[in-house]
């Protein structure tokens, strides 16, 4: 097979890391060499930090606001500052056929000025995707509760939302793990999703996934899952499936309801037809909705790190439906609490309006 991997010149795709985490996110990626293919932005209040990325393009919002000191924790401060740079803003985004946003949310500028950068993008007509993470609980009621305030914020301008935990991320590696450890994979994780989302929109493949296919999935608006999965060889690559499928840092938010999926699949070599169907078919096993959209991109790469990688977007998934058991919601209405570590949920909580990935939390802890 006659390699057809190039570039694609006509694509504008920037990704925009907002505050602390998202900026931390888009200079990762900066060392990566991925702004040879997109626009990566980092915008901030905190002045100092802006002045430690080694990404170029920079935005300070709300200089007169923070005199460059930050937002102080306060989302409120955040989208003040927001606002009072908007123009700075739309002409950075402007022009771009993707925008992807990456913040940390439960802090004061990516909680409070994310929504804003969205609300500009729709109103420019460009699709738009967030990622943003959750605070770990242990830093507290208040923050969780910015968290996700911003996320019912940025649901309403936002075509397509992820959300990624970093609680779920402290099981996965230990107690044990470092605390600059657990930040840096959580990067770690977010820069993987990142660069696998830009290669397929940003490199032709044998079977395309294009732009209009990127926006068709993102039509079905609403919570949405990203996961990546890798694997040594062709044999194990249903287990990169399921790792894309069910990664412990994303909100697996009820696939089966999912209105569009893109399936995308990396290789360094030809893939057997039957793997590349059975593969698609696994995923419809899972779908109970039978008129889901499924877009399949198959991209030859040989300088892949490992022989198979496989990166899953579903997208219109159905948030109001609960994944734990009748038991575990009747915690959740009969008492303050759920327990000592989500003290962010409280008895006068819309249970079907928390985000999955924080229901997901719920069922671990009642053991559901």
């Amino acid at each position: 097979m006659k390699e057809l991997i190039h570039a694609n010149p006509d694509l504008m795709i920037t990704v925009v890391g907002i505050g602390g985490c998202g900026c931390n996110t888009v200079n990762m990626l900066y060392e990566n060499s991925l702004s040879n293919n997109v626009n990566l932005i980092a915008i901030n209040t905190d002045l100092a930090a802006l002045n430690s990325l080694q990404v170029e393009n920079k935005i300070l919002i709300g200089e007169n606001l923070t005199q460059g000191y930050g937002a102080g924790s306060n989302p409120d401060v955040g989208l003040k500052a927001a606002e009072e740079s908007e123009e700075l803003l739309i002409n950075a985004v402007r022009g771009s056929d993707i925008v992807i946003i990456t913040a940390g949310f439960g802090g004061g500028t990516g909680t409070g000025a994310s929504p804003l950068v969205a609300r500009i993008a729709r109103e420019l007509n460009i699709n738009c995707l967030a990622i943003v993470t959750l605070p770990f609980v242990s830093e507290g009621k208040l923050r969780m509760d910015f968290a996700l305030q911003g996320i019912n914020d940025i649901k309403n301008p936002i075509h397509a939302y992820i959300t990624l935990s970093n609680d779920l991320l402290l099981k996965g590696l230990g107690e044990s793990v470092g605390l600059f450890s657990a930040f840096n994979q959580s990067n770690e994780v977010l820069k993987n999703l990142l660069v696998s989302l830009v290669q397929m929109l940003t490199e032709t493949g044998y079977v395309n996934v294009d732009k209009n296919d990127f926006s068709s999935i993102l039509s079905y608006e609403g919570e949405s899952i990203l996961g990546v999965g890798k694997a040594d060889s062709e044999e194990l690559a249903y287990e990169a499936l399921d790792q894309a499928l069910n990664n412990p840092l994303v909100s697996i938010a009820k696939i089966d309801t999912a209105k569009g999926i893109i399936f995308q699949l990396f290789c360094k070599s030809e893939p057997k037809l039957s793997t590349y169907n059975g593969l698609i078919d696994h995923i419809r096993e899972k779908i109970t909705n039978k008129s889901v959209l499924i877009v399949p991109g198959v991209t030859l790469d040989p300088n892949l790190s490992s022989e198979i990688e496989i990166l899953i977007v579903a997208s219109g998934i159905d948030s109001t439906i609960v994944e734990t058991s009748k038991a575990a919601a009747a915690s959740v209405e009969g008492s303050d609490y759920i327990d000592e570590e989500l003290t962010f949920v409280d008895s006068e909580s819309n249970y079907s309006d928390i985000p999955a990935i924080t229901r997901k939390l719920i069922a671990m802890r009642s053991g559901t």
